[in-house]
């Protein structure tokens, strides 16, 4: 066959060239947009970016650093001279026995505050997600509390726990319970654990719903093939629930922990870290010397106490949530 051909005409590329030709041409596309973005004129991106920068220093940068510079310095007050002393504020905050007691609250209060929390409300979803008419008046109900703020769930529940007059104390009374009445807030043994009540109480509801939305891109063809298997009720939430809500949980878990970590509203309203500092946190202890005893040197200590231990924590919880993804 003549192959005929017109001066102004191009012949066509054999089939076998044509991808290397549109990877070339495809390179030198990405070569060509890519000098022209490094010879864009950076600073108007620098200029745009401009604002956020600029309350990103003096909302974060600003205050971490001037934290810093009051943990090396001596202040009675905002409006009294501070004088540099060095490590002096390390060493006194490191020999306040009050300082690691309330580590050691703070860790309980964000262990309790996950099981708890984060427990009820991966036991309320299970459960509310088997409902066909009423899971949507379920899932409202139980996330109302949320809605309410930590101050005014202090109050309701100090009613609550009041030994004379409270609503704990009296139900148990009359369904023949009294010996089981107890002084929820005056024990030093309950006092942290009956304060994390509240506080789990409050944010259960978010969690419940993290985990409903994790159990619906659950596929239930898995829950057929489990039950072809001859798969219990148990088998089935171990081997597809759990797994399938593996990444909702991991979730939930750091969101609670951020969440126990800033625990303070309840504890500051219900006991103000008593009876005898068994309720202290390592929040409240801060308000405790910046706004009472007016020391703020070793207050900005303990805020940097505060940010390295939720530092470790997330280190801890990131390399515990890579081995579980393998």
């Amino acid at each position: 066959m003549i192959n005929r051909e017109t001066p102004g005409s191009s012949t066509v590329a054999p089939l076998g060239n044509r991808s290397a030709i549109a990877k070339t041409a495809t390179v030198e596309a990405g070569g060509s947009v890519a000098r022209r973005f490094d010879s864009h004129d950076t600073g108007s991106a620098l200029w745009l970016m401009a604002p956020a920068l600029v309350l990103y220093a003096i909302f974060s940068l600003l205050p971490i650093a001037a934290t810093f510079w009051l943990s090396f310095n001596s202040s009675a007050g905002f409006n009294t001279a501070s004088s540099f002393v060095g490590l002096d504020n390390y060493a006194a905050t490191a020999a306040d026995p009050i300082v690691w007691q309330s580590l050691w609250h703070t860790l309980l209060w964000l262990i309790y505050h996950v099981v708890l929390a984060g427990g009820l409300g991966l036991a309320l979803a299970l459960a509310i997600s088997r409902l066909k008419v009423t899971q949507v008046f379920f899932r409202t109900a139980f996330f109302l509390p949320h809605l309410v703020s930590l101050a005014v769930v202090g109050v309701i529940w100090a009613n609550i726990y009041d030994p004379f007059y409270g609503l704990l104390n009296t139900a148990l009374t009359e369904l023949g319970l009294g010996a089981f009445t107890q002084g929820w807030l005056s024990d030093p043994a309950l006092v942290l654990f009956s304060v994390n009540v509240a506080s789990s109480w409050q944010g259960f509801g978010l969690y419940m719903l993290l985990f409903i939305a994790g159990l619906q891109n659950i596929d239930h063809s898995l829950y057929d093939a489990a039950e072809v298997d001859g798969a219990s009720a148990w088998q089935k939430l171990v081997y597809v629930t759990l797994p399938g809500l593996r990444e909702v949980t991991t979730f939930v878990v750091s969101l609670a922990m951020i969440n126990g970590l800033k625990g303070f509203a309840t504890v500051f309203v219900m006991t103000n870290g008593g009876p005898f500092y068994q309720s202290e946190l390592i929040t409240t202890y801060i308000y405790r010397l910046a706004f009472q005893s007016q020391d703020h040197g070793r207050a900005a200590v303990l805020c940097i106490l505060l940010s390295l231990l939720a530092i470790a924590i997330t280190l801890v919880f990131n390399r515990w949530r890579a081995r579980l993804s393998k």
